[in-house]
C-alpha cells in the first residue's frame, strides 16, 4: 500500500482570516444578484451558516449558485436584533450543497454586528 504525503507546509497553513465554527448553526437567506431577465421577481433562498469570518461565510443551501455567482445575503445572528447584511458576496468555491461565500459590500453596522458575535463567549476562532 503505497502513501501520499503532502508537504507539512500544506497541513500546519494559517488561515489569513480567523474563522468562528458556530455551534449551533443558524440560518441565513440569499439573493442573486444580477438576474438577466428584469421582469422576474428576485428568488430568495434559504440556507444554514457553518462558519463565519469576518470576510466571509460557509452555507449550505440549495440555491442554484455557483463560483462567481454575487448575491445578497441576510444573516440572523442572533433572535431578538436585526439581521446582518451583506450587500454584495462572491460564491468562491462549491461542494454541494455547501458553499463559501467571500464579503465585497458590507456596512459598518453588520461589521459591527459579526464582531461582536465572533467575540462572544464560548465561540472559538480557528
Amino acid at each position: 500500500m503505497q502513501t501520499i504525503q503532502q508537504p507539512a507546509i500544506a497541513r500546519n497553513k494559517v488561515r489569513q482570516y480567523p474563522r468562528v465554527r458556530i455551534p449551533i448553526p443558524f440560518g441565513c437567506s440569499l439573493s442573486l444578484l444580477g438576474t438577466r431577465w428584469w421582469f422576474r421577481k428576485p428568488v430568495h433562498d434559504v440556507g444554514v451558516v457553518y462558519d463565519l469570518s469576518l470576510h466571509g461565510v460557509c452555507v449550505s443551501t440549495d440555491a442554484a449558485i455557483k463560483p462567481g455567482d454575487q448575491v445578497f445575503l441576510s444573516l440572523r445572528l442572533t433572535k431578538g436584533t436585526p439581521p446582518a447584511e451583506v450587500a454584495v458576496a462572491t460564491v468562491c468555491w462549491t461542494s454541494h450543497p455547501f458553499h463559501g461565500l467571500v464579503f465585497r459590500t458590507l456596512s459598518q453596522s453588520s461589521l459591527t454586528q459579526l464582531n461582536e458575535y465572533m467575540n462572544a463567549s464560548g465561540i472559538t476562532k480557528e
